[in-house]
């Protein structure tokens, strides 16, 4: 087992089911107009894995909401992530739904591509609280990394 603070597992759960819900949909929408069986298999296979791991991203994500060091302004965006991401979860489970009911369905294969956008949005969120806000990073540990790159003095040959 890793030994780091279960709000770790946050960004480590989130690629998967990201990649899964693009292939898979990739793959819907190629059958819905080329009705290629072996991307029904291979889709039906990763929207199972998506949801799964999505519902394993979303948890770990619930649970860093309260345990994290982060300022004020990277609250709100937090809670932005956290209500986006829950939206565009459950779009994305409505598209599976759809699809699995209506095999082939060119405008469930299209929701499921609008729904993914804005699972997007909630990946590039998540981007900007780590680079902008450094969420995620302990206060202590922070202030430790800004005294050391003051204190060097060094250049960076491009």
């Amino acid at each position: 087992m890793l030994a780091a603070p279960m709000h770790s597992y946050h960004p480590i759960l989130i690629h998967l089911p990201l990649i899964a819900f693009a292939v898979a949909i990739f793959f819907d929408l190629v059958d819905a107009w080329r009705h290629t069986p072996r991307f029904v298999q291979a889709s039906h296979f990763l929207w199972g894995f998506a949801l799964l791991g999505g519902a394993l991203a979303i948890a770990s994500g619930l649970w860093a909401y309260t345990r994290v060091d982060h300022s004020e302004q990277a609250h709100e965006i937090m809670t932005l992530h956290r209500n986006l991401a829950l939206g565009a979860y459950s779009a994305l489970l409505v598209a599976a739904i759809w699809r699995w009911r209506r095999p082939r369905s060119r405008a469930a294969s299209v929701y499921a591509a609008m729904a993914f956008a804005g699972l997007l949005w909630v990946a590039y969120l998540g981007g900007k609280l780590v680079f902008d806000n450094a969420v995620g990073i302990p206060s202590d540990r922070l202030t430790g990394i800004l005294h050391e790159r003051e204190s060097e003095e060094h250049e960076h040959e491009h």
